[in-house]
């Protein structure tokens, strides 16, 4: 007796304590506020004008445009500002993207396909002529200030083991108009791809204006392919599929809806958003998109490009599950079987999804159950349409598409033996702070982005961070440019005694005056592996393991795409490239 195709559903180091419960209290205020039905003027956080209604799921997935640049010539990459749709019953919307023309230009920008261990040349211009950003520009905060207006642009790799003059310092901004930014060097970069096999990603990183740049459209991925370690018979070809998730919101006219009226909490600057959250889901620049797919095994290669936004993925089929087989850094030495995937902004996925595991003729939606804020959030940043990400009709044939011969790994490599550099490690602490209205500013030991430098590691040494998170509130994604690192444990504490002074986090669990209120615990499913992107948890002290290399100058930030001043500066010494 045959088995009917099923069908399925989509579903529909202290603060005060009086300073933390005001804190908290003009969260609530931000989160409180209702979504209004219109709006004449001007859109405010938190309070944004739904988009208008569109029907999901009509418009095929697009693949982004490949680029080899593993010949050794040079790629001349440029940025321009572009029309493109997103949806068929929206007009076009106006993005700034990437390109090797203005024609080629899109949003998120080309795939970039680099080979292990061989050097990438990459040219970046900026070809934004306009003279004022298309997004509202808060010119209280701490930013780039081109003398002749303009869009400002610098280009970071996000994830790359290169020299720091190639790593899209914030101020290395340069503008169509000529204006560069105090570290500028070359629009000239070399990428040598010394690093296992991984997705990347490449995006603006412009002091005070990344999470504008990165909603405007200025991203794109950036795999680094070969070498040894790659498992064998994976899906590859078109089988292979790229997905670059965001969130944004839109007017009827088809413009971005990105507030220029402030939050509550931050009346010292009164157009900067602290988070973003768009009601309409993109997948690789399309509004809920379908892609037919055979009953075989995909990989799907996934990054979180939203600004805020995290997104905890799953089938609406439960026959249909993840092999996670690799994170941010490459390779996982134990593939893990996972019903959900939770992915902060920035991480990046590679799964093998098995469709034979469903009938031909089954329609399986992928579904996004994460509050935002994560991880606690408020259903007003969450309405039901973020609820869906795409479709996926299995089908019985597709034209052209050859057949493949696929074997899922269960291990790839040894894991790392970490006992030896533990031993010999250089403990640091780094604490996630804020500065209290009216003046809201995020902070790494209590310094800004441009105070001196603070923490000098060494090269050839191995050093173990406890990452303590002191803010009520949301997750912080942490990303340390030009290295990777292990999350070797995590452990919550008691933030409310802590700021009443009443226990010590240098006291151990379970001594009564000790604030952790559980032993460590193991990483979780989102930590495993290499990674450069971690997310920390407030209450929370996370601990990573580093080992510094010869390349320059790494730097520690907390959600660059959106918050202003925060960084800790890090020295590296050693030798320098040419």
């Amino acid at each position: 007796m045959g088995t009917n195709p099923r069908r399925t559903e989509a579903p529909a180091l202290r603060f005060s304590h009086a300073s933390h419960l005001k804190l908290a209290c003009l969260l609530g205020v931000l989160y409180s506020l209702s979504v209004i039905q219109a709006q004449d003027v001007h859109s405010r956080c938190g309070n944004l004008t739904p988009s208008p209604t569109l029907t999901p799921f009509v418009q095929p997935l697009p693949i982004p445009v490949e680029i080899d640049i593993s010949t050794g010539s040079q790629l001349t990459l440029g940025a321009y500002k572009i029309s493109q749709s997103v949806h068929p019953d929206l007009p076009n919307t106006t993005f700034y993207g990437y390109g090797t023309s203005q024609d080629t230009a899109t949003s998120p920008g080309p795939t970039l396909n680099a080979r292990r261990n061989v050097a990438s040349f990459i040219r970046f211009e900026n070809h934004i002529t306009d003279a004022e950003h298309i997004l509202t520009v808060d010119k209280t905060l701490h930013r780039a200030t081109p003398a002749n207006g303009g869009v400002p642009m610098s280009v970071h790799l996000h994830g790359a083991d290169a020299e720091g003059k190639f790593d899209g310092h914030p101020e290395a901004w340069f503008t169509a108009a000529g204006d560069k930014g105090p570290t500028f060097i070359a629009t000239n970069n070399t990428y040598p791809n010394e690093q296992p096999a991984s997705l990347l990603w490449y995006h603006d990183h412009t002091l005070g204006y990344t999470r504008l740049n990165v909603v405007s459209g200025l991203a794109g991925l950036y795999f680094i392919r070969g070498g040894s370690g790659e498992p064998g018979s994976l899906p590859e070809g078109r089988y292979e599929i790229p997905l670059v998730i965001q969130d944004k919101q839109f007017y009827p006219n088809g413009s971005i809806n990105f507030p220029d009226l402030g939050s509550p909490l931050s009346p010292a600057h009164p157009q900067w958003c602290p988070d973003y959250f768009g009601d309409t889901i993109l997948v690789n620049g399309k509004a809920w998109p379908f892609l037919d797919v055979v009953g075989a095994v995909y990989r799907f290669r996934i990054l979180n490009a939203a600004n805020a936004r995290a997104f905890t993925l799953s089938f609406s089929d439960s026959r249909l599950q993840f092999v996670q087989i690799g994170t941010d850094g490459g390779y996982m030495w134990a593939p893990q079987l996972l019903q959900n995937l939770t992915m902060a902004p920035a991480y990046r996925v590679d799964v093998l999804v098995d469709f034979s595991s469903v009938p031909v003729g089954t329609t399986v939606y992928l579904n996004n159950t994460a509050p935002a804020p994560f991880p606690d959030g408020d259903p007003i940043n969450s309405p039901p349409s973020t609820r869906h990400v795409m479709k996926f009709n299995v089908v019985q044939s597709i034209p052209g598409l050859p057949a493949q011969s696929v074997v899922i790994p269960t291990s790839i490599g040894s894991a790392p033996s970490t006992a030896a550099w533990i031993d010999s490690a250089v403990y640091r602490n780094v604490t996630l702070d804020v500065v209290l209205p009216p003046d809201l500013t995020f902070l790494l030991n209590k310094n800004h982005w441009d105070d001196p430098v603070t923490e000098t590691p060494k090269l050839y040494t191995t050093e173990i961070w406890d990452i303590i998170h002191l803010i009520p509130g949301g997750i912080h994604p942490i990303h340390i440019h030009l290295i990777n690192f292990l999350v070797l444990h995590q452990q919550a504490f008691d933030l409310t005694r802590f700021n009443g002074g009443l226990c010590s986090l240098l006291l151990s669990y379970p001594e009564s005056l000790s604030c952790y209120t559980e032993a460590p615990q193991p990483p979780d499913a989102t930590q495993v592996g290499w990674k450069d992107t971690v997310v920390v948890y407030p209450g929370t002290r996370l601990r990573i393991l580093m080992n510094f290399a010869p390349r320059d100058w790494p730097q520690l930030h907390v959600r660059s795409h959106h918050v202003p001043r925060l960084r800790m500066a890090l020295s590296q010494p050693g030798p320098r490239g040419p």
